[in-house]
């Protein structure tokens, strides 16, 4: 029996009994094994829903198109978009055509060089009705897909391949963000070969699915933008916390996201810190308001209730204190840093606040969630702090299908979610959440036409600085007028193997595709 694959791992200030009981789930099995010095190896907590790029509306699908297949353009380590299938790009003055400059160097999987009406190809295949996409939305704007869907035509006249190396896009009205759609998975360029399977460009090619297993791939030697340094990549699926710890420490995982409890452990021990990396979400946290009835009808309840709570006290008992407190809905890394100061602790203001709003004597209201079972700690913190101030919360628990039902349909005075970004871009945490027709029917039912105005011209503003001022003062309106409890943006740690080189966490889920990463060997 050897272990020797541990060896290299810093453990000697490791808890003692955490380490014990990981090494020996994986006792066995490492009796056998031997980590591969040329593989990659990560990991996913479920299979991707599909390795269509049609139906990739989940992180984990996403992440797998990613090193499957490439985009027009893709994410960098940031928000900013770089070349990829496209070399260059431009955008005329009036903000609807979008041209492309296509690389003469791509080809699928099979040797077919990639053109230009390949691309054109792809994006009709994601609209086509029969295809049957969630993710028809990213070019419902483009000229003629109205004719293409309701079968008036065979093809959507706003995507031209000029030639085989010009694309072109035609929009019916300007649209600020639509650049970065393109960079989602589901705007990838696929093809199909010869039986009808899809083939994509990207660094790796899936040699085997085990479902429920893992997911093995070889480098695509002929990528366009440089082989992989690496000659395999794994993708372990392990759903359970525990086995993805002892698979880490005993070298046959690469980079795990660190369980959420297991998080101290790892921070305080001084020989793996040094191999976590912090990385902002682009996401908020928060507790949506009803605004159409009492109490929160009264922006001074609203604010009130945003005083009431210690958001870093609740940020550090729920997350290990990894995160950034909210001030209004859009994340402070897609504001350039300008966000107003969040409310803060104060119960007196609080009450005050309370009092001048005619609640002297305190209110009652109700707070829903779904069922899973670590969201009662954050609930939980609320209730007790709104409590102090006399605002009297009654938890409700409902499955995700319900708890999402009585939110659109208005019930709940208060509830708890999340809102994680489709695109990096301030408007997609304004315009789906905060536009008066949406709010309306979905959300808070918070109303502003002002607010409506300015996200329609954060949509069709095309200069980037004056967007920028577009999006930091609609977020001090919200910040101001208090639709929300702001909570928090939260901050993921990720881990990563001391034999691991060229490796940084990237902003976009879908932004990595591991051809840069190496391992260092002994």
């Amino acid at each position: 029996m050897s272990v020797s694959a541990a060896s290299d791992f810093p453990h000697r200030n490791f808890n003692f009994n955490f380490f014990i009981v990981l090494f020996v789930i994986l006792l066995l099995p490492t009796c056998t094994r031997v980590p591969e010095s040329r593989q990659l190896n990560l990991v996913l907590y479920g299979d991707p829903s599909s390795l269509d790029p049609a139906f990739a509306t989940d992180v984990r699908t996403g992440q797998v198109c990613a090193v499957l297949y490439d985009n027009l353009v893709r994410f960098g380590r940031g928000t900013e978009l770089i070349p990829s299938i496209a070399k260059s790009w431009g955008i005329d003055s009036t903000g609807t055509l979008y041209h492309f400059d296509l690389r003469s160097d791509v080809q699928f999987t099979d040797g077919t060089p990639l053109r230009a009406n390949h691309v054109k190809w792809a994006f009709q295949r994601l609209m086509d009705l029969e295809t049957q996409s969630h993710r028809t939305w990213l070019f419902q704007n483009v000229l003629g897909v109205g004719e293409f869907q309701s079968g008036d035509t065979n093809e959507i006249i706003g995507f031209r391949a000029k030639d085989d190396s010009t694309f072109s896009i035609q929009l019916t009205e300007p649209f600020a963000p639509f650049i970065g759609f393109l960079a989602m998975p589901s705007a990838s360029i696929v093809s199909e070969d010869k039986d009808g399977n899809l083939m994509g460009t990207g660094p790796w090619i899936l040699t085997q699915w085990v479902h429920d297993g893992h997911l093995l791939f070889e480098r695509n030697d002929q990528y366009f933008d440089g082989a992989p340094i690496l000659e395999k990549l794994k993708i372990r699926v392990l759903p359970e916390a525990l086995p993805r710890s002892a698979e880490f420490i005993t070298g046959y995982l690469d980079i795990m996201e660190i369980p959420e409890p297991e998080y101290d452990l790892w921070a305080d021990d001084p020989e793996w810190a040094l191999y976590i990396h912090l990385k902002d979400e682009l996401n908020t946290y928060y507790i949506g308001l009803n605004c159409s009835r009492p109490p929160f009808d009264d922006v001074r309840v609203r604010q009130a209730v945003n005083y009431a709570l210690d958001i870093p006290a609740i940020i550090q008992a729920v997350n290990h204190g990894k995160g950034t407190l909210a001030a209004g809905p859009v994340p402070p890394g897609l504001l350039h840093g300008v966000s107003p100061e969040p409310y803060g602790y104060g119960p007196e203001e609080s009450r005050k606040l309370l009092r001048e709003a005619g609640f002297e004597n305190g209110l009652d209201v109700e707070l829903w969630q779904g069922q899973a079972p670590e969201l009662m700690l954050i609930t939980e913190a609320i209730q007790a702090q709104l409590a102090e101030v006399g605002v009297h919360v009654k938890i409700i628990r409902n499955d995700w299908n319900m708890f999402s039902q009585a939110v659109v349909q208005g019930k709940p005075d208060m509830y708890y979610r999340s809102w994680w970004a489709d695109y990096p871009d301030a408007e997609n945490f304004l315009a789906p959440l905060f536009d008066s027709g949406v709010s309306l029917k979905r959300w808070t039912r918070y109303t502003n036409p002002q607010l409506d105005e300015i996200i329609l011209g954060l949509q069709t503003e095309t200069n980037e600085d004056l967007r920028q001022k577009i999006a930091i003062h609609a977020n001090q309106i919200l910040h101001d007028d208090a639709p929300w409890i702001y909570l928090w943006h939260s901050q993921t740690a990720t881990i990563v193997s001391p034999k691991l080189q060229g490796w940084q966490p990237s902003l976009m889920f879908n932004a990595e595709k591991y051809t840069r990463v190496g391992k260092r060997v002994e």
